[in-house]
């Protein structure tokens, strides 16, 4: 770089520093949000706003909006303001205006927000398939929401066919007739006219590839199925007639196979049973124990069958090389129609016996007993299985589009479901429960030094029930772990340097993806993700994949840590766990909406310390609904035997010096229903140094507590409104 060019650079940047620090800024609002219900504004230099207009935009093509109508500023500091819809206008999209000395900020509420789409071939369709956006504000109007395919050749628009949507989510099917190629998408929720559309990115539609037809009968090849015979060469003599004809479907006609060895699956090759309850696949108990029961690298599928085994190790395994390290380019595993009975505690075990082989599964696993599926790549398929086996009943590792869908998941002993550092998943319509006392719950991590990030996640329409084990929690985020916790300088609109020493116990060693928080001093409340990381003798910087609005200085602090973003908790059924739904640590963007809570602890947000400083950020708990709050060692506080259910939010502030960071800000409690035995409760725990800022409590009615709603000194620029408390019962 010549000195000319460098000087032209260094001047580019001290303008984009000083126009970056000179203005108000908006960085998010919150949606959807309806008459008379308060909109929370995040930003900079918020309290030099002047004055705030509302309007509705018009529906159709008329487009006729209503009168700008005045607000009143409601809380506004330099990072917040509030104000609130008015109550005589209609559901509906509204546009504001946020005048200052400099001009005026604007933004449209209830528009569509996206998440992410996923479609049938992964970030791909097929004609027919189906494609799913998910986000916020997805579907307002059913019968006005549209889809619209813009092919890159110019050609006429194509329409794709809303089959169900609602806020979070809409699906569509692709036509048939739809010409192979790349398609931009635009969206309209129902509500708006022409201009209220939202591009969606852009999708490939192409053709499947074709199975393989050939189809190898293991009875040909000397398997009899009786139950008592070892079927092991046959089935494996099978296998390798498909594999070496370029892939094909093993076939298993009704009888029981007994099997003694790993089988493993080559790519593209199918086992498939006559039903699922006339072949079982049956294995004994095993001295030496392989690495998985079924085992593949990609592109196979297990389907229509069931397998028994006892003393067993992982059951069915795929994208993996070995441990957590998954294969690369993985992709196009599916395992539907399967019932899975495995147990290693099977028969008349005495209690040494128990004890033993509890500790040759803690030995051998890191989790501390087998998965009973596991698996890892892009294009991963779990749908109307029936799973229970000694341990974890599912685990998916680094798994990008993938669908867990009405299956049965029993976790055994000590057991746990897990989607661990994934992307794109959907979870929908399982009944997750546990088998052993000892079995517990699960949930969304990225408790793995492999992986810097989890997200776009939905888990919906789900049954979680009768989970008494570990923390007893039903879906929970987690992640300890982070890479730098200190002050950050701007050197350029997507560029920070490190002003304090990394952390010397970082999650993993890559950062890529890992978020960047400002959680204090000049541009606090801005988000970023690590594009890159830059380590020099003299100097650490990040590499981020999005410029800043505002520009920090040598005040700002920021934490990088592991990401966990845009989680969709939605109509789920919760009975007889711990907690129902909680974010625990890092949190961005997650929504808990419309579930059912019934002897749970119910619903939380927590941001701590937790091996580095994550925060919770942007979070919406809505419309829910806790029928019995009543619970008995459920959580969050295990050390309360008998306890009320209740909505938390919670920052376990540890620094209560003046001018910390607030742990957990941005966070909306609105219309939830606690029928008896509930309450809400929003602890920042530090007066000196508030660690919850900005909640909004609002429309929330709650039946006979001995709480009600608590809000504690240590929680700072809180507003509650219209909300309903019954008698409170005495203590």
């Amino acid at each position: 770089m010549t000195r000319s060019v460098a000087a032209m650079v260094a001047l580019f940047q001290l303008l984009w520093m000083a126009e970056a620090t000179a203005q108000s800024a908006m960085f998010w609002f919150n949606d959807p949000v309806g008459p008379d219900e308060t909109v929370l504004v995040t930003g900079a230099e918020l309290d030099k706003i002047t004055s705030v207009t509302v309007d509705r935009i018009g529906d159709g093509p008329s487009r006729e909006s209503g009168q700008e109508t005045s607000v009143p500023i409601l809380q506004a500091n330099p990072l917040s303001l509030k104000f609130t819809i008015p109550e005589q206008f209609t559901p509906g999209i509204y546009r504001f205006s946020l005048t200052h000395a400099q001009g005026t900020l604007s933004g449209r509420i209830n528009l569509p927000t996206i998440y992410w789409t996923q479609g049938n071939l992964g970030d791909e369709v097929s004609p027919s398939g189906w494609l799913q956006v998910f986000g916020r504000n997805i579907v307002r109007q059913a019968s006005r929401a549209q889809l619209l395919m813009l092919p890159d050749a110019g050609s006429a628009p194509t329409k794709a066919v809303l089959t169900k949507g609602d806020l979070w989510r809409g699906a569509f099917r692709i036509p048939d007739q739809v010409s192979p190629g790349r398609y931009r998408l635009r969206l309209s929720n129902g509500d708006g006219g022409d201009t209220e559309w939202v591009d969606v990115g852009s999708i490939v539609v192409r053709s499947p590839e074709a199975n393989a037809v050939q189809s190898f009968d293991v009875r040909a090849y000397g398997a009899n199925g009786d139950g008592k015979f070892d079927c092991t060469r046959a089935v494996k003599a099978a296998i390798e007639a498909a594999s070496q004809a370029g892939g094909g479907t093993v076939y298993f006609p009704r009888g029981r196979y007994l099997i003694s060895d790993m089988i493993a699956i080559p790519p593209r090759v199918k086992l498939q049973g006559e039903r699922i309850d006339l072949v079982n696949l049956v294995w004994p108990s095993l001295a030496t124990l392989p690495a998985a029961l079924i085992q593949g690298r990609s592109q196979f599928s297990v389907e229509d069958l069931t397998i028994y085994a006892s003393n067993h190790p992982h059951i069915i395994a795929g994208g993996f090389q070995f441990g957590d390290a998954p294969i690369p380019d993985a992709a196009d595993i599916a395992i539907r129609h399967v019932r899975i009975r495995g147990s290693a505690f099977r028969g008349l075990m005495e209690a040494e016996a128990t004890l033993q082989q509890m500790n040759d599964f803690r030995r051998i696993y890191p989790d501390g007993s087998p998965d009973t599926i596991r698996l890892s790549g892009n294009r991963i398929e779990v749908s109307d299985c029936d799973i229970l086996g000694s341990g974890h009943s599912l685990r998916l590792f680094k798994a990008t589009n993938a669908i867990v869908a009405r299956n049965i998941l029993t976790n055994g002993r000590y057991g746990s479901y897990s989607i661990v550092g994934s992307r794109q998943v959907i979870f929908e319509g399982n009944t997750v429960t546990a088998a052993d006392l000892q079995g517990t719950g699960g949930g969304i991590s990225t408790l793995s030094k492999w992986v810097s990030a989890s997200e776009n996640i939905f888990v919906g329409g789900n049954t979680f029930k009768a989970i008494y084990g570990w923390d007893r929690e039903a879906m929970t985020s987690d992640g300890p772990g982070g890479f730098y916790f200190g002050h950050a300088n701007s050197t350029g609109p997507d560029r920070l340097s490190l002003l304090d020493a990394a952390n010397p116990y970082p999650a993993g060693t890559d950062w890529t993806g890992a978020a960047v928080m400002v959680v204090n001093g000049r541009g606090a409340g801005q988000y970023a993700r690590v594009k890159a990381f830059e380590k020099k003798p003299s100097d650490l910087s990040v590499v981020l994949d999005r410029p800043l609005e505002v520009a920090l200085d040598s005040n700002s602090e920021i934490t990088i840590t592991q990401a966990q973003q845009n989680y969709l908790i939605i109509d789920n059924d919760f009975e007889d766990t711990g907690v129902a739904a909680q974010t625990y640590g890092t949190a961005l963007g997650h929504v808990i909406s419309g579930n059912r809570s019934n002897r749970t602890s119910g619903f939380a947000v927590f941001g701590l310390s937790y091996d580095s400083f994550q925060p919770g950020w942007r979070i919406q708990i809505l419309d829910n609904h806790i029928l019995e709050g009543n619970v008995y060692r459920a959580g969050p506080e295990r050390s309360i035997f008998s306890n009320e259910a209740s909505i938390l939010v919670q920052a376990n502030q540890t620094a209560k010096a003046p001018g910390r960071p607030p742990m957990v800000q941005a966070v909306i409690v609105r219309g939830n229903r606690l029928d008896q035995d509930a309450h809400i409760e929003i602890k920042g725990f530090a007066a000196t140094s508030p660690g919850v800022r900005d909640v909004v409590v609002e429309g929330n009615t709650m039946g006979p507590s001995r709480v009600g709603l608590m809000i504690d000194r240590g929680v700072a620029w809180w507003l509650s409104r219209r909300n309903v408390e019954e008698r409170r019962i005495q203590k």
